[in-house]
């Protein structure tokens, strides 16, 4: 059985343009809905006025961390595998 390489760009990618989506195609769906909803929340939370401002390093590090982990999903996969990434 052949074991195919997983790239962390592009999970990464996915995870910017869907919060948790590299997450959840690395196969950790539970973390990356947890993730979807938790950028989710700061995303909408954003919108009360006067402290929504307030919320958006939280929402931008919660994204950034959204895009790390796609990344090292994928690399821990390799890794687990055998696959140097």
């Amino acid at each position: 059985m052949q074991v195919q390489s997983r790239n962390p760009v592009l999970y990464a990618l996915a995870s910017a343009l869907i919060a948790g989506l590299g997450t959840m195609l690395g196969g950790r769906v539970g973390r990356g809905i947890l993730i979807l909803c938790t950028v989710a929340f700061f995303g909408i939370a954003m919108l009360i006025p006067f402290i929504g401002w307030l919320l958006f390093p939280v929402w931008l590090a919660a994204w950034a961390f959204s895009i790390y982990d796609g990344y090292a999903t994928a690399r821990s996969w390799n890794t687990r595998h055998g696959i140097i990434s």
